[in-house]
């Protein structure tokens, strides 16, 4: 497992463990589970404290300190990404988030440069029907004015057509912190204060609704 993945995967048998008479268990009920055990074993903790490790260590300038959780029930592949502006710091983006798991990233601008943080990372699974789709998270750190994140679910050929990146960065002043499309549930959030910090949360559709009434 990576250095910046948190969390034990859940797996039908976690399902199993926390609902014993359950026969048949779904996609939905991995990510239910997921969802639900979010912050089990201080793994979000740890994520967090990953991350600001990695800026106290990178310095003074402009980063964007990044932790996305996978609640969608299955393995999210690394499809695409995206700088804007800015790179991605001393520990790469990993190529697998497996159920259940917080991924922890430092994305920080080019040196010499008043640009700031800006990039787009796409991970590939499966929605409900087993269709295979992606989650986008995108935030904006400019070195002056508002952040902004952007975060989307779309067929994972989407981001194979021309022009999408252009699309992307248009986004960002929508304020669109969710979206929930193409059987997939997609949250974020980007701090307006230092040490700047974009948490998202990807999973299915119906997930949290499901969540919170159990």
């Amino acid at each position: 497992m990576a250095d910046n993945l948190f969390g034990k995967p859940v797996t039908d048998a976690t399902v199993k463990f926390y609902y014993p008479h359950k026969k048949v268990i779904t996609a939905k009920d991995r990510a239910q589970v997921a969802f639900q055990l979010k912050e089990a074993d201080e793994k979000s903790v740890n994520a967090d404290k990953y991350v600001e490790n990695l800026k106290e260590r990178y310095g003074s300038g402009i980063a964007t300190l990044v932790t996305i959780y996978n609640a969608t029930g299955g393995t999210l592949v690394r499809y695409k990404d995206y700088d804007f502006h800015g790179h991605i710091g001393e520990v790469p983006y990993p190529n697998e988030i497996q159920n259940g798991q917080w991924a922890a990233f430092l994305h920080v601008h080019t040196a010499w440069t008043l640009r700031g943080s800006s990039a787009a990372i796409v991970y590939s699974g499966s929605n409900n029907a087993g269709d295979k789709v992606a989650w986008l998270n995108a935030w904006s750190n400019p070195h002056h004015g508002t952040n902004y994140a952007y975060t989307e679910v779309r067929p994972t050929s989407h981001y194979d057509t021309g022009g999408v990146w252009d699309a992307v960065e248009s986004l960002f002043k929508t304020d669109n912190f969710s979206d929930n499309s193409n059987g997939g549930y997609t949250i974020a959030s980007i701090g307006q204060n230092s040490p700047y910090k974009y948490v998202g949360t990807m999973t299915l559709d119906g997930v949290i609704d499901s969540s919170a009434s159990n």
